[in-house]
């Protein structure tokens, strides 16, 4: 169970760098659609990181709490 959240916090650092190549291919883009995408991409690029940190403090609690227990 652990060793898969562990997975999980590297697919949200993986999303985040994939939107952030994104942002970068749409930066100076006038369409409107594309700035859309734009906003949307650097969104998830935030969020990526974000759930990566909220994500690795909530496993690296319950290992503690798992620990804690076992001992």
């Amino acid at each position: 169970m652990i060793r898969l959240l562990k997975v999980f916090e590297f697919v949200w650092i993986g999303v985040s760098v994939l939107s952030v190549l994104k942002v970068i291919d749409l930066w100076g883009t006038q369409d409107e659609t594309e700035r859309t995408l734009f906003w949307i991409f650097a969104g998830f690029s935030v969020l990526g990181v974000f759930m990566f940190f909220f994500r690795r403090r909530m496993r690296l609690k319950m290992e503690a709490r798992k620990q804690d227990q076992s001992a």
